[in-house]
């Protein structure tokens, strides 16, 4: 005959099994994020190829630091260079345009010569 605490207690010992080896993993803190660093760090916040990362850099398309031959990247400068690239919204153009042509009519904007 089946008996219901049997299966309840072998799934108790995977559980127990299963937290112990939870347990026993070790969990590394979080390290500060660095705030400077070299084309590994570009490649990590931008996710272009290193390749690319140099072609820009030569270019002088990409915020870069030089000291000696060492490329340095800073963070936040990567962080900005990626946001100025933000394509506008269809409603961000219009409301651009509403108040540039706003500006056009307004007569008290208007220039005499």
């Amino acid at each position: 005959m089946f008996n219901p605490f049997e299966d309840l207690q072998l799934r108790l010992i995977r559980v127990e099994a299963l937290l112990l080896e939870l347990q026993s993993i070790t969990i590394t803190p979080a390290l500060p994020d660095k705030q400077f660093g070299g084309v590994e760090l570009a490649m990590q916040i931008t996710g272009l190829a290193k390749s690319t990362i140099y072609n820009l850099v030569s270019e002088g398309r990409i915020p870069h630091m030089k000291r000696g031959k060492k490329l340095y990247f800073s963070r936040a400068d990567l962080q900005a260079w990626i946001e100025d690239g933000k394509q506008k919204t269809l409603q961000e153009l219009e409301t651009e345009i509403e108040r540039h042509l706003s500006e056009d009519t307004d007569p008290s904007a208007t220039q005499k010569h």
